[in-house]
């Protein structure tokens, strides 16, 4: 399966590089335009800067050029400097730049782009802005054309804010397949859950929520957190297993999704579970009906951020009277 964010940063990087040596032709460094670059998709798309997270995207991004612009400075030799001064000048336009939809703001950044090309670099060319303006249209239309490669009229994710919290969402994965009327509501339900239609039904959901989840970032939306299933028949399945999660293995990406398994799967299956933690996947704990309430049980909750707990449970108070585990418990109206 693809790795639609993978594919998505990897062109963006492609095109701000392309850029950066049709503006600066002859004075283009690749070291100095890579350096840049990275630090860019890095902030943009985390929306992550330490000791800045206060601050709105479009600041965050233009501190953390300059911090990285004194870096380069710092370790390169002083002639260097001043090379490294001018090309962040252009990089503060790359937010602009990184865009859905030609805007008619970009007429007034290429041109602005034009002038600093002229008066900072002395490259003087009149065809500059038809053509940047035309690089610029094809790769926003490119990035366009691909995310929307990925949308489905058969499946579609239904999503549901848990407890009102507008930030914690829980998704289903739904299709819109017509089965005859002879099939019951029950033995289409049957149909989905064999594992392999089951599998294979959640690997398209993981990817339509991560089309999702890059329209959101692109919008500046960071706040979201998303639940999904991950089925337990999976683990025995080494190459599915790492077919499903290949999907979302990047690292703004798994930031946004919690994978939920149930406490039944992650006895079955502890060792594999924390391995994939400890790569960076993020997982919830459904408490399904094998669950006991006993210390021992209890040490395993530890490992888990969220914890879904259905509220008429026998452990209920206990659990959220507990110091360790009660911040966790997320109140649902069932689990898996």
């Amino acid at each position: 399966m693809v790795n639609i964010m993978n594919e998505y940063i990897d062109y963006t990087k492609k095109s701000f590089i392309n850029y950066m040596k049709y503006i600066l032709d002859k004075q283009y460094d690749k070291g100095i335009v890579t350096k840049f670059t990275n630090t860019y998709i890095d902030i943009r798309y985390s929306n992550y800067l330490d000791g800045a997270n206060d601050l709105p995207i479009t600041k965050k991004i233009i501190r953390g050029l300059s911090e990285v612009s004194e870096e380069m400075q710092k370790a390169l030799p002083e002639k260097r400097t001043p090379l490294i001064k001018n090309i962040e000048k252009i990089y503060k336009y790359a937010y602009n730049l990184d865009s859905l939809y030609y805007l008619d703001q970009h007429t007034k950044i290429i041109t602005s782009i034009k002038n600093i090309r002229e008066d900072v670099f002395k490259i003087e060319d009149e065809n500059f802005v038809d053509t940047f303006d035309k690089m610029l249209r094809e790769d926003i239309k490119k990035k366009r054309e691909f995310l929307n490669a990925f949308s489905s009229d058969t499946f579609q994710l239904a999503k549901s804010r848990i407890n009102k919290n507008s930030n914690t969402i829980k998704v289903e994965v739904k299709n819109n397949i017509k089965f005859p009327e002879l099939y019951s509501d029950v033995a289409i339900q049957k149909t989905h859950d064999k594992d392999n239609v089951l599998e294979d039904i959640l690997s398209i959901g993981y990817t339509l929520l991560t089309k999702d989840i890059i329209e959101e970032l692109i919008n500046n939306n960071f706040n979201n957190k998303y639940y999904i299933k991950f089925p337990k028949s999976v683990f025995a399945k080494q190459k599915k297993k790492q077919s499903m999660l290949n999907i979302i293995d990047n690292e703004y990406i798994i930031e946004k999704i919690n994978l939920i398994v149930t406490f039944d799967c992650f006895t079955r299956y502890r060792t594999y579970i924390m391995e994939l933690m400890h790569d960076g996947f993020k997982f919830t704990l459904s408490l399904d009906k094998t669950f006991e309430y006993s210390s021992y049980n209890l040490e395993y909750l530890e490992v888990f951020d969220t914890i879904f707990m259905l509220k008429d449970k026998y452990y209920y108070k206990d659990m959220m009277n507990n110091g360790k585990i009660g911040k966790r418990i997320i109140i649902v109206d069932e689990v898996e």
